[in-house]
């Protein structure tokens, strides 16, 4: 009994601590017309923070080692960076890392603040990773591009408002563009790794071509699920048949390309448009629809439009990352 009184206390506890450290100010907006915007979306503690009794290192700015830089192998301007909390004698054993998926932190350069959104974490080594496309003009960019292991920089979050219900059957439909796809795969693991979750997942993956098709390898490795399928979508596919490059891409029959692809994989050379995002709906398969989409503004605001209608998605269960 006297235990679950001080459990209780030390959530309070910690409930109170968070509540006092995010303060949402109008200058932590970074003013690029995020979906989900700070000062829209603010932090809760989450049950999870709760339970552990710690508090959740990132509700306030804070400082971040970096681990390891990595460039893509297909394109030197894609690096993965892998982050670690800057230990200070006194937060090690009381805090944890809570980035629920869905969610993006802010990061902080002096007066620059971009958005990214992690595409793993770990909640008690208090790391993550995300995928970064540098901007060949872009102010943050250039601080990433000369990044160095052990430097320090600053984050906060976690931002956004999608959840998932593992009680509730679901056909989730989530479409990805080019690097945004990194934070549609922890949305994926937490249905896959739920054997409670009886959802059905369709992934839609629009890339330039094959070679940039991020983190297939995952996508392969969900593929193994029986709730979960990929489709990829590669209008500028080109192999090195000459009718391929006569007509600067490849036909919907090209050989080569079949060959390059994995078990199981499906690749289409062709835009992701309303024709095809409806040849993925099934009235016929249970389950409340739901539609996610990563990317830019423009492409969510299409992608948005066209479910509406194609898949019979309901408004309020559509979310933009």
């Amino acid at each position: 009994m006297v235990v679950d009184e001080e459990q209780q206390q030390q959530r309070e506890n910690v409930l109170r601590q968070e509540q006092q450290l995010f303060e949402v100010q109008a200058s932590d907006c970074c003013g690029n017309g995020c979906t989900n915007c700070i000062l829209d979306n603010k932090p809760k503690p989450s049950k999870r923070v709760l339970l552990a009794g710690k508090r959740n290192i990132i509700l306030a700015y804070t400082k971040f080692r970096l681990i390891g830089k990595e460039a893509h192998r297909f394109d030197d301007h894609v690096l993965l960076l892998h982050f670690g909390a800057a230990d200070e004698a006194d937060d090690v054993e009381d805090s944890v890392l809570d980035i629920p998926p869905g969610h993006h932190v802010m990061l902080r350069v002096g007066s620059l603040l971009r958005p990214y959104s992690p595409y793993w974490s770990d909640f008690q080594r208090r790391e993550f990773r995300i995928l970064v496309k540098l901007q060949p003009e872009g102010p943050m960019s250039r601080h990433l591009a000369v990044l160095q292991p052990n430097d320090l920089l600053e984050f906060r979050g976690p931002i956004g408002n999608y959840t998932n219900d593992s009680s509730l059957t679901k056909c989730i439909f989530i479409v990805a563009q080019g690097v945004a796809i990194a934070p549609t795969l922890p949305l994926i693991r937490s249905v896959l790794e739920n054997e409670e979750d009886m959802s059905r997942i369709w992934h839609l993956v629009c890339a330039r071509d094959l070679e940039h098709v991020y983190f297939r390898e995952e996508l392969l490795e969900f593929g193994q699920n029986w709730n979960y399928r990929s489709c990829l979508y590669l209008p500028h596919q080109k192999c090195d048949s000459p009718a391929c490059q006569s007509s600067d891409h490849c036909g919907p029959e090209c050989q080569e390309l079949r060959r390059s692809l994995r078990y199981k994989e499906v690749a289409k050379v062709a835009r992701l448009d309303a024709t095809e995002l409806a040849s993925h709906g099934n009235s016929n398969i249970p389950g409340q629809r739901v539609l996610i989409v990563a990317g830019d503004a423009s492409f969510q605001k299409k992608m948005k439009e066209m479910a509406s209608h194609s898949l019979d998605v309901d408004p309020a269960n559509v979310y933009l990352l």
